[in-house]
């Protein structure tokens, strides 16, 4: 089938536009049709906040930076030359939009709130104060640990756990082969264990 007759049918059927690819989106929002990028929006979306948090450190800011990187997105669509790249595509205007953004801001900005992005490791319904204390030190101490990871290691673990990215879409958002992601995240797992390890928060973290 045709990329033109499945857009067709995704259109007829738009309850089917979540399990397009990409590429089809693509098409099918050049053609007029919204609901395509808002599917696309909410694809990529955990993702994008995560590249923008790494760089501009608020979480806040991070929101405005992705809105702005959407709103680019959708206004230079027609650019777009390879469809199969989009995730790669849209991951650079995320950066260099963040760039821009935290170049402009002049200062760094202390890092605020970042658990929208961050699983919670422990249970979350604890009540014992002590509890909460521990839970809360071993996110903090978790969050130190990736940031002090190489930055090739930082992206694809923030990805994986953070954005709940799987590897496939990860390798495309980061233009890069899916032999690198998983080598990457294996490495980045072995070295944030072993950082932990070192301080003391052991192997139940």
């Amino acid at each position: 089938m045709s990329l033109i007759s499945k857009k067709r049918r995704i259109v007829m059927h738009s309850e089917e536009l979540i399990d397009a690819s990409d590429a089809e989106l693509v098409v099918i929002a050049l053609a007029g049709n919204t609901q395509a990028f808002d599917v696309l929006v909410n694809r990529y979306r955990r993702a994008m906040l995560t590249v923008a948090q790494q760089i501009v450190r608020n979480a806040a800011d991070a929101e405005d930076v992705v809105q702005d990187a959407f709103l680019r997105a959708f206004e230079a669509l027609p650019q777009l030359t390879d469809l199969n790249r989009f995730g790669a595509w849209l991951h650079s205007i995320t950066r260099n939009r963040a760039l821009r953004y935290y170049k402009n801001a002049s200062r760094y900005q202390p890092q605020e709130d970042m658990e929208p992005y961050l699983n919670t490791v422990s249970d979350t319904s604890a009540t014992d104060p002590a509890q909460i204390v521990e839970s809360e030190l071993t996110q903090q101490g978790i969050r130190d640990a990736i940031q002090s990871l190489p930055a090739d290691y930082q992206a694809v673990i923030e990805l994986y756990y953070w954005a709940e990215m799987p590897q496939q879409r990860m390798a495309e958002f980061l233009s890069l082969p899916l032999t690198t992601v998983k080598w990457r995240l294996r490495k980045a797992k072995e070295l944030l264990k072993t950082i932990l390890e070192k301080r003391g928060y052991g192997e139940d973290v």
